[in-house]
């Protein structure tokens, strides 16, 4: 297993999946991109398991979405290919698991992170977290369905001010717009998720199964369409020269200079 995803059994029924790449604000690259996929469908299989919580390693984030050195490349040598797979961390577009899966947003859930936490059932965040989609940054837009799930999700005004100007929001605003569903102190929040997944993990597997399906439907199945055109979008954005400046100016940490109109 790399060991930038770690699995544990914090408490009966309930499987925790640790994001474990802090000096990178657990940043996800291609090979972490596949382990996330791969434990989600092993945890799947697991008849122990009843409940998955997500969360990052350290105080600092939750997800700081794609590695952008490495992981972005790769997405764009894929695309010239036509071999381009928009899932995301497991969760995005395809359901690898049919048990609930739980956010402890913990700190900063940006870009791709916060398209993962958009697309698990539940969200818990602590006060430190702040939430949001700089793509826009980059040249490029939230290709994993963060365009696409975030209207659907907070209010329209909202959503649109996320999306055009890459800026992020605080936990107390995801509280009030509806994000997130509860906000705790950093130093309750891992006990706060496992004491709501345990419950929920306590309940019966048919009806938890058929529940979790139900409300995954509207995230899933009826945005099939609106999901496939916002990753055509981001791809034709990613083979531009803008984005390739703006990922050489994140990477060379300076201001990007965008020229095409």
């Amino acid at each position: 297993m790399n060991p930038s995803v770690q699995i544990t059994r914090p408490r009966p029924g309930v499987a925790l999946i640790t994001l474990s790449r802090p000096e990178r604000l657990n940043a996800i690259d291609p090979q972490m991109n596949d382990t996330m996929a791969q434990t989600l469908i092993e945890l799947e299989r697991d008849d122990q398991v009843r409940c998955i919580v997500i969360t990052g390693a350290g105080d600092r984030a939750f997800c700081a979405g794609a590695d952008i050195p490495t992981l972005l490349p790769y997405l764009e040598t894929h695309i010239r290919q036509g071999c381009d797979d928009p899932q995301l961390g497991g969760v995005t577009h395809r359901t690898l698991t049919t048990k609930p899966l739980i956010a402890a947003i913990n700190g900063l859930a940006m870009g791709g992170g916060m398209e993962i936490a958009l697309a698990c059932d539940l969200r818990i965040a602590s006060t430190q977290a702040r939430m949001g989609l700089p793509e826009i940054n980059l040249g490029v837009l939230a290709g994993a369905g963060g365009c696409t799930r975030l209207p659907r999700t907070v209010p329209a005004a909202l959503a649109a001010e996320m999306i055009l100007t890459g800026q992020p929001i605080n936990a107390q605003r995801c509280l009030e717009a509806g994000l997130v569903s509860r906000v705790v102190e950093p130093a309750a929040l891992l006990d706060t998720v496992f004491d709501l997944a345990q419950t929920i993990a306590a309940r019966a597997p048919k009806a938890l199964r058929a529940c979790t399906a139900l409300l995954r439907r509207p995230r899933f199945e009826e945005l099939n369409d609106a999901l496939a055109q916002e990753r055509q979008a981001f791809a034709d954005l990613l083979l531009t020269q803008d984005a390739q400046e703006g990922i050489r100016a994140f990477t060379e940490k300076r201001q990007p200079v965008y020229r095409d109109a």
